[in-house]
């Protein structure tokens, strides 16, 4: 499998889309208020990664997500304080999707070996813990504090949504980083993502994804800065 960060504009904009898309299925049923900008700059300034496989006679990108590290620019929400560390080694991700089964677990694989070859000390996620709790795929992180009312966005019936702020430092990143860097990988050219073996399985087929009618606002896409950098 491949990992691989988005630079053009064209690449940048199918992330956004099939992200957008992928929220407003039935089953995951949320978007972005239409006050919030969050995900806009995330898209507009953070790393974009989609997950191909190469070995496909025309690879189509099957999931992604961003991630940026503090000194980029800040976290989503104020908590939890990560102020101990340098903040260019603290790297927050978001922004997951995935159209083919089992792709979501591949993507957090690929997540661990970029953190090692990034030189990460902390990763930082903020999955949803209600009204679906996805907190699980997160084995190693410690949950900080309490889950947080999210401002920047709802589900399509208008009901509130919590996440659960979740890190991954120290050992419990370092346990992470050893199990999956059992199965290998390779850096591409020029740091622009990498290549590795995974355990999880993938499901040929993708899910068909359907634009609902009235749907609340998408998530503009936005081209790749000039000077984006792999770290």
């Amino acid at each position: 499998m491949e990992l691989r960060l988005l630079t053009t504009e064209a690449e940048r904009r199918a992330f956004a889309q099939r992200l957008s898309e992928v929220r407003m299925m039935r089953g995951a049923g949320f978007s972005e208020t239409r006050r919030s900008v969050i995900g806009e700059v995330h898209l507009a300034f953070g790393n974009l990664y989609g997950l191909f496989d190469e070995r496909a006679a025309n690879p189509e990108m099957l999931g992604g997500f961003a991630m940026h590290d503090l000194a980029m620019f800040g976290q989503s929400y104020p908590k939890p304080d990560l102020t101990h560390l340098p903040p260019e080694s603290v790297f927050e991700c978001g922004e997951l999707w995935a159209v083919a089964a089992g792709a979501g677990g591949v993507l957090r694989h690929a997540g661990a070996l970029l953190a090692q070859m990034l030189e990460a000390k902390a990763l930082l996620v903020y999955p949803i813990f209600r009204p679906w709790n996805l907190t699980q795929g997160y084995k190693g992180f410690n949950r900080v504090g309490e889950a947080i009312e999210w401002p920047y966005a709802r589900t399509l019936d208008g009901g509130r949504i919590y996440v659960q702020a979740m890190v991954g430092e120290a050992d419990a990143l370092a346990r992470a980083i050893a199990e999956v860097g059992a199965f290998g990988y390779e850096a591409l050219e020029g740091g622009r993502g990498l290549r590795f073996d995974t355990p999880f399985s993938i499901c040929p087929k993708t899910l068909a994804l359907r634009r609902r009618e009235n749907a609340p606002r998408a998530i503009p896409a936005v081209a790749a800065p000039a000077d984006l950098k792999a770290a």
